[in-house]
C-alpha cells in the first residue's frame, strides 16, 4: 500500500497498519507490522505540511487491528477492536475530533488514560 503523511509518501504491506497524525508543528507517520511472534515492529517518521490543520487528526489504512494498537500507542490509552472487525482492512480515512469521537468512527472501543 502507499500512502502520503504530509508531503511525504510511505508505503507498507498490506498485512501492516498505517497512521497519520498531523498537528499544528507537522505530522508524524507511523506503520506497525506483525513481527511475527505475536507483537509488532514499528517504523516512525515525519510528514511536511504547507497549511496544517490547527485542530490537528489522524489519518489511517490497513489493518483495524494494527491501526488501533497504533492509536493506542499514541493516545496511552487501550483501544479494544470488536472480534468481528479485527481483520478488515480500512482505506485511507481522515478523522478530526477527539479520540473518543476517532474511536467511535471507526467501531472500536477506547479504555482509560494510562
Amino acid at each position: 500500500m502507499k500512502q502520503t503523511c504530509g508531503k511525504t509518501t510511505v508505503e507498507f504491506d498490506d498485512k501492516c497498519g498505517y497512521s497519520c497524525n498531523c498537528y499544528p508543528d507537522g505530522c508524524k507517520w507511523t506503520v506497525g507490522c506483525p513481527d511475527g511472534e505475536g507483537g509488532l515492529f514499528y517504523t516512525h517518521g515525519t510528514g511536511m505540511v504547507v497549511n496544517p490543520d490547527p485542530h490537528g487528526g489522524v489519518t489511517v489504512a490497513g489493518n483495524l487491528q494494527m491501526c488501533a494498537m497504533m492509536l493506542a500507542k499514541h493516545w496511552k490509552r487501550r483501544v479494544t477492536v470488536p472480534p468481528a472487525l479485527r481483520t478488515k482492512k480500512l482505506r485511507k480515512r481522515t478523522l478530526q475530533g477527539t479520540p473518543e469521537e476517532i474511536a467511535r468512527a471507526l467501531g472500536v472501543v477506547l479504555g482509560p488514560r494510562r
